[in-house]
């Protein structure tokens, strides 16, 4: 084994040349999951908030590192659709996990399709450095790729040795959406019962499920089978929207802790409207929109871990400052952040998370990119009314809209190529009705252009 693994977390750091201030960044605020949080003595300024993980025995960061948006750069190739091949770019990953490191981030979640499936083997190869048991490393089964118990048993192995370990400290049956997607991989073709030996052999220390389907659905599954943890779509406004409010507290009423995904709704939550910005703002001076969404769902008890993809240093950086010294939403602050939603709920967005489920489109349109477009253009109050009167504000919100569409959505890849087949529908995590919303963008350029 390599010497680093063997090294604890305090000697890794000053290896690796992170100093004792960093080091102090580790070990900060220690809860059991559903505690109170209180503070260790520390000698750094932002001491990260962690849990205790009364199964495990360790302590897991509250804020986890989503590994499914490392930066990219540009590889020169196209694949057999013409499009860009993107990699990811190792040197600018690397500085984010390092300061993410030093800075007591100390869970990390990736999965077999990210990146193309190149993110596990990025992690495993940024982590190496690191001791083994100073950090906790989750993946996730392709339910879609069983074909039996031993393809299960290859996909885990394979796995193991993307990451280069020998053990997950997390593990979950990805992205369940449908009876029959957890039915035929898991209770069928026997990929429960391989990982349920997994965990036996000690090579899975806690088993859960990511889950994006029905309140039916969630009830049968931790009904059928026993869970150690589960990780949902949680957000301010999902909590009623989507039902996570039930998922929520189905889990906490079993004892099951909860990991959130998503907390920002895919960006969503990270700017709202100006409005509804400035609630915020004026309650929480000098803060960020999105360390309002990710301190809300850390606050919740029964969370054990919030991920983030973080892309950008800054977005790293604003998030530890977020869970440094993290302190619950005040009543004060829940008013405030009521009546915000309330303001952003003037303008209908589109719940698109860009998780790009319903790409490649088979006849070319960029649907995220379509709905992302439309999205901005509510943000900056730039949706003309078609039926209304054609002053000068709708001509003036009219530019806007399609400058903003034309340039965000390239050329052969906008909504006027639906077809409104409705493969798209069936595979949209958020039940979205995508090739609706398409046509409806799509009949309101057009007639804005004619």
């Amino acid at each position: 084994m390599d010497k680093n693994r063997t090294m604890t977390r305090r000697q890794a750091l000053k290896h690796l040349g992170f100093g004792a201030l960093a080091v102090a960044a580790g070990y900060s605020l220690i809860t059991g999951c559903k505690g109170k949080v209180k503070e260790e003595a520390a000698n750094g300024t932002l001491k990260m908030a962690k849990k205790m993980d009364n199964i495990t025995g360790k302590e897991i960061s509250l804020l986890g590192y989503g590994c499914m948006r490392f930066p990219t750069y540009d590889t020169g190739e196209k694949n057999a659709r013409g499009r860009r091949v993107m990699a990811i770019d190792m040197e600018k990953s690397k500085a984010l996990i390092d300061h993410a490191y030093a800075n007591g981030i100390t869970h990390y979640d990736t999965a077999w399709n990210y990146h193309n499936g190149k993110s596990a083997e990025a992690i495993g190869t940024l982590l190496k450095n690191y001791p083994r048991e100073s950090f906790t490393l989750c993946n996730k089964m392709p339910g879609w790729l069983i074909t039996g118990p031993e393809k299960a048993k290859e996909l885990f192995e394979t796995q193991l040795q993307q990451c280069g370990v020998e053990y997950f400290d997390y593990y979950l049956c990805h992205a369940i959406s449908a009876q029959e997607g957890y039915d035929k991989p898991y209770e069928e073709l026997g990929g429960y019962e391989v990982l349920a030996k997994e965990k036996e052999a000690g090579r899975i220390k806690r088993l859960g499920f990511s889950f994006h389907g029905s309140k039916e659905l969630f009830t049968y599954i931790l009904d059928k089978r026993q869970w150690d943890f589960v990780l949902l779509q949680i957000n301010y406004l999902d909590w009623v929207d989507q039902e996570a409010e039930f998922f929520y507290k189905e889990a906490e009423k079993r004892g099951i802790p909860c990991m959130i995904m998503e907390p920002l709704k895919g960006g969503e939550l990270a700017s709202l409207t100006p409005d509804a910005n400035e609630i915020l703002e004026e309650a929480a001076p000098g803060k960020s929109i999105a360390s309002w969404a990710f301190r809300y769902v850390g606050s919740l008890p029964n969370v054990l871990c919030v991920l983030s993809g973080m892309t950008e240093m800054e977005h790293l950086k604003d998030n530890l400052n977020t869970f440094g010294n993290f302190k619950p939403l005040s009543d004060a602050e829940r008013a405030a952040l009521d009546k915000a939603i309330a303001e952003y709920r003037k303008y209908e967005r589109i719940g698109c998370t860009a998780c790009r489920y319903c790409m490649p489109c088979k006849y070319g349109v960029d649907i995220p990119a379509v709905f992302a477009a439309y999205n901005k253009c509510v943000n900056e109050s730039n949706i003309p009314d078609i039926n209304g009167p054609k002053e000068s504000k709708f001509n003036k919100k009219k530019r806007a809209f399609l400058a903003t569409y034309n340039n965000m959505v390239p050329e052969g890849s906008r909504a006027d190529k639906c077809i409104e087949c409705g493969a798209c529908n069936s595979v949209c995590p958020q039940k979205l009705n995508v090739s609706g919303l398409i046509t409806k963008i799509r009949d309101m350029v057009n007639g804005l252009e004619n």
